[in-house]
């Protein structure tokens, strides 16, 4: 608590002396002044204003007047504050239009207070419940790790304490669950009416399942699959799952919870549980703190709260097989590669190098993320016939992991921050899971989960190449930047402008740069570049963009950031993906041409346009 004292010092006046009628005796009148004590009462609103970092929320609070509210002394509150970061995550026009809808702007501010204070020792206390907010709507408490998660916002800074309550930070506005409309259709009803769940819906058809679905006398939560979900583990997996009932029935059991309507609110105070399935497998509920989504079985739940007659329906982005055994013919690996047709050049070096032998043994297991005769006819002409033999088992051995890895839980690995794995070359590929689909560093799993009898292929539509043996670099960022002026020699003329060729020559630091080259340069309107490179801070701006600090980022780390933001040297965020077409690196937008240039104090990417935004 903040306190202001204006305390005025007792003083003592002695006053003149006054003889009385001859009287020798004195007089002293001694005035003495109350001592005034004077508190400042800071609020929480008062404290958001003085902070600095809470300029949406203020303005917010204003537009609804509740700033009015939080300002009350003799009310005590609990507010989980979202940033401007966090709030800048809505977009402007967002956050514009939430500004001129003031109704809906209160209901989503007050599902951030709770009407009582709660410090975060009691919030950690609460995790595993939900708990209700001012509008009446309830949030789901939780932890990953020490973190207190509040649905899907963690709270970045706990116990501000205030007069009138506590303020706990949080990294991302909390949205109140949609009103639940009165549902007139059952769980299959609804499936059938959305037509997004075709292939569900016959599943279900297949099994009998629809029936008990349909069953209005019992509650059921549906973690429902989509059309696209079942298309990526393949017609003929889907097909085989069809002529085989019992199989196909038990994955789809693991997909519902009976007995009752877990919203989503229940579920992410449920985050990190596993929860029994009317299957009887226990399947993980978690959230992604990358993405903040709530995820089952390492699916996405990309839609939540699809009230039925008879429970709620979630939707998500992939099968989750799970534990269950989906028959395979009686077929090795190279057997059904032959009998696809679709990887005669994989076959063929696999024949040429004795690994179809390996890949035949049906005593072992194995994963084989399968190039397609497309994905192998993107490599430059004369490739394979220009790699020896050794070489070309390291790269078929690139796509080989060790043991079966049906695709939910490869886009488990893919959805964990432990998201690079170890093949049977002994090098690292990076999984990521993006937008519902699944990569394997730049390659893209078209068709997952084609089942053989000693392990499972996932197609993919680009060869994966090992990466290059590092040799131990002799020139640091910089002077490797000089000693290519036939691509550099405009970024080095910028570095010298903006003063950072010391900072970018020092071999006590570390850093990551993606270097646009002098195509990439001259592709920038000349006007604009020539003011660029004339305004110093612009300039130092730009290209610290263009660095990542205190890390040596391999291509491979970059692949498994894919989907993520890398915060770099100015404190701007730059966006990693991967282009699903080309399988190429794109950072901040601009595409990675040349990756993994090593320095003594670092890593170099070439990019082929220059950072701006």
């Amino acid at each position: 608590m903040k306190y202001s004292k204006i305390v005025s010092v007792t003083i003592l006046s002695m006053m003149f002396l006054q003889g009385c009628n001859d009287d020798d005796n004195d007089t002293v009148a001694v005035v003495e002044e109350e001592v005034v004590e004077e508190v400042v009462v800071t609020t929480i609103v008062d404290a958001a204003v003085s902070d600095g970092n809470f300029t949406t929320l203020v303005a917010a609070l204003q537009a609804t007047g509740l700033d009015t509210t939080l300002a009350d002394t003799n009310s005590k509150f609990t507010v989980f504050a979202p940033t401007d970061d966090a709030f800048a995550l809505l977009g402007q026009d967002t956050i514009d239009a939430l500004l001129a809808d003031t109704d809906t702007l209160s209901d989503i501010l007050t599902y951030h207070v709770i009407g009582s204070e709660v410090d975060a020792a009691t919030a950690i206390s609460l995790a595993g419940t939900i708990v209700e907010m001012v509008n009446g709507d309830s949030i789901g408490l939780s932890l990953e790790g020490s973190n207190l998660l509040v649905n899907t916002a963690t709270v970045i800074t706990a116990d501000i304490q205030t007069d009138n309550g506590i303020i706990h930070v949080i990294d991302a506005v909390l949205l109140p669950p949609a009103e639940m409309v009165e549902p007139t259709q059952n769980i299959v009803e609804t499936a059938v009416a959305n037509g997004s769940f075709t292939t569900l819906v016959a599943a279900l058809q297949a099994t009998d399942l629809d029936v008990v679905l349909a069953d209005e006398s019992t509650m059921f939560t549906v973690f429902a699959p989509t059309d696209a979900a079942f298309a990526l583990i393949g017609e003929e997996t889907i097909n085989t799952l069809l002529a085989n009932p019992d199989v196909l029935s038990n994955i789809l059991l693991q997909h519902v919870i009976a007995g009752s309507a877990v919203d989503s609110v229940t579920a992410y105070s449920l985050n990190g549980a596993m929860v029994e399935t009317a299957s009887m497998a226990t399947i993980a509920l978690t959230i992604n703190s990358t993405t903040d989504m709530l995820t089952f079985g390492g699916a996405n739940i990309v839609l939540k709260d699809i009230y039925t007659t008879n429970g709620v329906i979630h939707v998500i982005d992939a099968v989750v097989v799970g534990e269950v055994e989906v028959p395979a013919p009686s077929m090795s690996l190279v057997d059904v590669a032959v009998d696809n047709g679709s990887f005669t050049t994989l076959v063929a070096a696999l024949q040429s190098t004795g690994l179809d032998t390996t890949l035949a043994n049906l005593d072992n297991d194995y994963t084989v993320f399968a190039p397609s005769d497309a994905a192998f006819a993107k490599l430059p002409e004369g490739t394979l016939d220009s790699l020896t033999a050794e070489q070309l088992a390291n790269i078929l051995l690139y796509h080989v992991l060790p043991g079966k890895v049906m695709s939910d839980g490869a886009i488990s690995v893919a959805q964990s921050s432990e998201n690079m794995v170890e093949v049977a070359n002994g090098d690292m590929v990076s999984l990521s899971f993006v937008d519902s689909m699944l990569f394997v560093n730049g390659a893209l799993v078209s068709t997952a989960d084609v089942m053989a009898d000693n392990g499972v292929i996932h197609v993919i539509d680009n060869v994966i190449l090992p990466p290059a043996m590092m040799e131990t670099p002799t020139q640091n960022i910089v002077e490797v930047a000089l000693s290519d002026p036939d691509n550099f020699s405009t970024l080095v003329t910028a570095l010298t402008a903006a003063d950072l060729v010391t900072t970018l020559s020092n071999e006590d630091a570390m850093f990551t740069v993606f270097a646009p080259t002098n195509a990439a340069f001259a592709a920038v309107d000349a006007d604009a570049l020539s003011a660029l490179l004339a305004d110093t801070d612009a300039l130092t701006n730009v290209l610290l963009t263009h660095v990542v600090s205190g890390a040596t980022l391999s291509s491979l780390d970059a692949y498994a950031a894919n989907g993520k933001m890398l915060t770099t040297a100015s404190g701007e965020t730059i966006e990693v993906m991967i282009d699903a077409e080309t399988g190429m690196l794109m950072i901040g937008g601009a595409k990675v041409i040349i990756s993994d240039i090593y320095t003594t104090n670092g890593v170099i990417h070439v990019i082929d346009t220059v950072i701006l935004d």
